[in-house]
């Protein structure tokens, strides 16, 4: 898998005051710690680094980066500063440049890449564009973020459910490859493809030469199932460098869990994300991905984050002397 960003550092960015010290990234990251402790604000800065800026959205739910974050939490532009005043500042290190993001709370932005100042949304792209080596219609489908959010998911299948999208989706063969890589290792039932019908997005069901096909809808398979479906659908139309998944276990059981840590890992992106669960854990150890670890955050009473990377070796050890890793967080020295 192929790194976009080598580390992050973050400063008065939502409820992160600072961070002691970059966060280097590998290929597969696991992030932990325990609540609010800005697991999903790291993944919220990552998500900004193809634009900010409100004129430039995300490709695929049109609105502004900054603005789709923000309706994650209070709604206002105000929420990403820390203490809703002052400015947030972002720092990248994508291979040997650094590129820097400023965010005012009243929504002003600014830019420096490489030491020089960047003033304009197209000047930032296309100096983007430039430093990674893709043209600048890349550069908007660098990251996709999926949160923890029933009104982004509900979101997300409006858009992927329109025409002009889901004919993308069908011509491709995305809507047969999801089913074939992350349903069907997981279910006892025969699915085929995932398909619209009624408006509603549902699975087809192969039962026998007498009965059906079924079209069953992917709602009734469980919330998990239908969250994976469509981000699965989403990350494969969009094919991001970057995976920002945000509580990656949210309504999924073990073995979907499973299915869409072995899916990921196979595939030619960096990967972030964030859990509670022990499961993701356990399943992680199972999969080991190549050039992973697990980013353990912790969080003082001044709202200084400090962090860890925990070795997939380390965690095997810990795992199996019945440790609870979630718990012992403000242990380990950081």
């Amino acid at each position: 898998m192929a790194r976009l960003v080598r580390s992050i550092y973050v400063k008065e960015f939502r409820g992160i005051r600072r961070l002691r010290g970059e966060v280097e990234l590998r290929s597969f990251n696991v992030v932990i710690g325990r609540n609010n402790v800005g697991k999903s604000a790291l993944l919220e800065a990552l998500y900004l680094l193809p634009s900010p800026w409100p004129a430039q959205g995300d490709p695929l739910l049109g609105k502004p980066r900054t603005q789709l974050v923000a309706e994650l939490h209070s709604g206002f532009t105000s929420s990403l500063v820390y203490g809703y005043s002052g400015v947030a500042m972002i720092r990248y290190a994508l291979g040997s440049t650094d590129d820097v993001i400023l965010l005012g709370a009243d929504g002003v932005v600014g830019s420096v890449i490489a030491g020089e100042e960047v003033e304009s949304p197209d000047a930032y792209v296309k100096r983007l564009a430039s430093i990674l080596g893709i043209g600048t219609e890349e550069v908007p489908r660098l990251t996709f973020l999926i949160p923890s959010s029933g009104r982004f998911i509900k979101a997300l299948s409006d858009v992927l459910l329109s025409s002009h999208v889901w004919s993308s989706i069908v011509k491709s063969g995305v809507h047969r490859r999801v089913v074939r890589n992350l349903i069907d290792p997981v279910v006892h039932d025969l699915f085929t493809e995932v398909l619209i019908e009624g408006s509603r997005l549902r699975l087809r069901k192969e039962v026998s030469e007498d009965i059906g096909p079924l079209y069953i809808d992917t709602a009734d398979l469980g919330d998990g199932v239908e969250r994976l479906c469509l981000a699965a659908l989403a990350l494969e139309y969009l094919r991001p460098r970057l995976v920002l998944w945000d509580d990656i276990e949210a309504s999924a059981h073990p073995g979907l869990i499973e299915a869409v840590l072995r899916w990921l890992a196979s595939r030619d992106w960096q990967v972030v994300i964030s859990t509670h669960s022990l499961d993701v854990l356990f399943e992680l150890l199972s999969i080991w991905p190549r050039d992973s670890g697990v980013i353990v955050l912790r969080k003082g009473r001044d709202d200084v984050v400090e962090h860890r990377v925990l070795e997939l070796e380390d965690l095997e050890k810990m795992l199996s002397s019945g440790i609870d890793v979630r718990k012992v967080v403000d242990e380990l020295e950081l």
